[in-house]
Formats: C-alpha cells, structure tokens, sequence
C-alpha cells in the first residue's frame, strides 16, 4: 500500500531539508557575490571620477586659470550624458555644469561620496556618486556620475540571483524527491520482506534490484542472513519433530523396561534383565543428547581457539586401530590406506578423532552387509583428504542432503540402533575445521570423504 507524503514523514523532511540547505548555500553565495560585485563596480567608479577630476585640475594649472576650468567643464558637460560637472563660487553660486545646485552631504576632502535626491538639469531626482575639490580662489569643482546604470546592473543581478535561487530550490526540491523515492523504494521491499517474515513467511528475500550500490550489497548480505535463519528453523522444526518422533519409542521402551523391573511378580532374574535392558536404553538416550551438544559446540566454535598443528594421517590411524576388533568382532574387513604422511592440517586432534570415528561408525552399522570398509588418508593440491568407504546398501542421491541433516534417518535405518546425528556432526566438525563433507556412490556402497585444508 502506498504511503502520502505527509508533512510529519521522513520523506518530507528529507526533500524539505535538501530544499532548506540548497536555499541557505546558494543565498550565502549569492550575497557574497553580489557584495563583492558592487564593492568593486563602485570603487572602479570612483577610481575613474577621481582621476578625471585631478585631469582637470591639472588641466588649469592646478585650479588657477579659471577661464580654461570653465572651458574644460562646458566642454566635458556637454559630451558624456551619465557625466556630472558642477564649479561653483566661494559662495556656492553656479558658474557652469550640469547640475542646478551643489549637492548637501558632498565634502569637498576629495572622498567618493554617494548622495540620492540630486536635481538633474531635467528636474528629474537621480542618485550620484561624486568627488568634490576646493581650488584656489574659494572657487568648488565637483565630478562625479549618475549611478543609475550600477543602480539598474545591481538590480538585474538581485533578479537574476533570485531567479536562479528559484529554480536550484526547485531543482533540489525535485532531486531530492527522486532520490528519496529511489532510496524508500529500497527501504520499502526491506519493510515488505521483514512483514512477511514476521507473518510467517521465512522464504521471503529482499529483492536485489542492483548488486553493485551499497542497497545491493546490503540486500545480499541481508539475503544470506535471512537464508541461515531460515536454515536453522527448519533444522529446529526438524530436530523437534525428529525428537518426538525417534525418542518416543526408546522412551516407551525405558518406561517399560523399569515398570517390569519394578514388578515384583516376576522373578529377579527378569527383573534385572528388565533393568539392564532400561539402562541400556538410557545410554543411547543419552548418546543422542550428548550428540546435539557436540553439534552445538561445533557450529558454536567453541573450540576453535584450541586449533594446533595437527597430524591428520595420525590421527585417521588411531581411529582405525581402535574401531579394528569391533570390525573384526562383526566380521567387517576394515583396512587403512595412506598415500600422504605425515599429514599436517590445523584443527582440533579430539574433534577430528571424534569426525573419522563417526563416519566409521556409520560405515559399520549401515554398510556391513558389504563386508569391507575401506580408510584412505591422502593429499590433493591445497587440501587433505580422508575417504571412508562402505559396500552397503548406499545411500540414492537424491537423499544425501536429508541424511546429512540432524536426525536425518532414512527409512531403511529406522530399524538400526542410532540417533541419526552421526553424519551431521561429521559434517558439522568439517565445517568447523573450514572443510567439507561429501556423499558420494561407491558402486556398490556410500563413500564419504572429508576435505580439510593442508598445511604447507
């Protein structure tokens, strides 16, 4: 739903803000150019009046020869029309000039002096700027001009400053608008996808219109967050559905288990059975358990600050001597290959013990029925490589990435003792180390390798 531009929104202030700043720049401009444009017109004017006054006082011999004064100003009055002459008396009578009267407030100091009311010879009120000079004899020469050209060039430029104030508010008022649009069109499908999210909806991402601007970016990055939300609730919603699912059962047994040991009917022998058989089911319940906090620990990383040189070649050895009676024990034919050795990565010795343990494990239980379970160690580029390989059933592909999640047991393992979080945290405990694990078909069987990054 579109939203109007009140006066109160966001929107609003920035447009009257951009509007508000572009007025207070340019009109700070403005003045400082027309001060300084007027400051120079009239000391240039005044230059000029100043030097033609000493012209014609040197042209008299300093004032003295009145006649050729006179003259000079008759003559220089009746050429230049913005030109204005006075030479009066001691007593302020005109003797010649374009003015009908000396001017009040013109000091004779030779200072440039602006005065407004004068009468021109037309009878016309002007406004001047004049130089006024005592020659000898008491006799008073004034030179100066009409300022109405500086007074019109003045105005034109406050009319031209105010026209251009004009449109560089409109100009600004209108980018601003557009900019505020691009910038709320933005912020809007970030509000758009956080209500829908709130409504439920966790597959909603921020559309990403540009990947290159910092709006782009921000929308992947946000996307990559909101896909490992998404991720982690799921994985909740499955693990909570996979609890009540694969705990009930072992549950019900236990509760079973203690009620017959309890029975006081049955003979000890039973009853002791009954609750051997209890606390049998106790500890896988509590495999599970001790499995999620693994997995906790692991995504947490909390033992990554415990990273050393590790030998890996080492440590896959140590688990294939430990799990080879139980092999044995099931007549499983467990063998160990190394083509690398030592093999040095960084990483935690017990957690990279318990990542190849499990996925021994798993071989064992799920891929015995192939008799064989193969362990390679070896080295390929920048990246060390451990392969536990099965000649069991498999796994299809299409459900490699459901066995890998938390509790992700297959329909044909349901039967199989298990908490069905041995491969996820195998897979976590290699996203732990900055690897990787992959599911991939031994024909027959599962073959499971994990890549961590060498050393050296």
């Amino acid at each position: 739903m579109a939203r109007r531009l009140g006066l109160g929104t966001l929107s609003a202030r920035v447009i009257g803000l951009s509007a508000l700043m572009t007025l207070a720049i340019i009109s700070a401009a403005f003045s400082l150019t027309y001060v300084a444009a007027t400051r120079i017109l009239e000391q240039e004017t005044a230059e000029v009046v100043a030097a033609e006054l000493r012209g014609i006082v040197d042209s008299s011999d300093g004032g003295r020869n009145l006649p050729a004064l006179v003259a000079t100003i008759r003559d220089r009055a009746l050429g230049e029309s913005e030109a204005i002459y006075l030479l009066t008396d001691r007593d302020g009578v005109k003797i010649v000039g374009n003015l009908s009267g000396w001017p009040e407030n013109v000091r004779t100091d030779g200072n440039w002096t602006s005065v407004r009311g004068v009468r021109a010879p037309n009878g016309k009120s002007i406004e001047i700027g004049a130089v006024a000079y005592v020659a000898p004899f008491g006799t008073r020469l004034l030179v100066g001009r009409d300022l109405r050209a500086e007074r019109n060039f003045q105005a034109a430029l406050i009319e031209s400053g105010a026209v251009a104030l004009l449109a560089a508010v409109l100009l600004a008022g209108v980018s601003g608008f557009l900019l505020n649009r691009l910038v709320m069109r933005r912020i809007g499908d970030i509000d758009r996808t956080s209500r829908a999210i709130v409504a439920g909806d966790l597959s909603t991402r921020i559309p990403v219109r540009s990947g290159g601007d910092e709006f782009g970016r921000l929308a992947i990055t946000l996307n990559g967050m909101l896909e490992r939300i998404e991720t982690l609730v799921t994985e909740l919603r499955t693990v909570t559905d996979s609890l009540a699912h694969d705990l009930r059962t072992p549950l019900t047994r236990l509760k079973t288990q203690i009620q017959r040991g309890n029975d006081a009917e049955l003979p000890d022998p039973a009853r002791r059975e009954a609750l051997g058989q209890a606390a049998d089911e106790a500890d896988r319940i509590l495999a599970s358990f001790s499995a999620m906090i693994d997995i906790a620990r692991a995504e947490a990383g909390a033992a990554r600050e415990q990273f050393t040189e590790v030998d890996l070649s080492a440590v896959v050895r140590d688990v294939f001597e430990l799990h080879q009676p139980l092999a044995e024990e099931m007549g499983v034919t467990l063998t160990y290959a190394e083509e690398a050795s030592p093999l040095k990565v960084s990483g935690h010795a017990q957690f990279l013990a318990q990542l190849i343990s499990n996925l021994v494990d798993n071989a064992l239980k799920h891929g015995a029925s192939g008799l064989s379970v193969a362990m390679t160690v070896r080295r390929d580029g920048a990246m060390a490589e451990v392969d536990v390989a099965d000649r069991g059933q498999g796994i299809p592909e299409e459900q490699r990435v459901s066995a890998l999640k938390r509790f992700g047991r297959l329909d044909t393992a349901r039967t199989t003792p298990g908490s069905g979080l041995g491969l996820s945290l195998a897979a976590t405990l290699a996203r732990m180390h900055d690897g990787e694990l992959l599911l991939e078909d031994n024909a027959p069987g599962l073959k499971v390798r994990v890549r961590i990054p060498a050393l050296g």
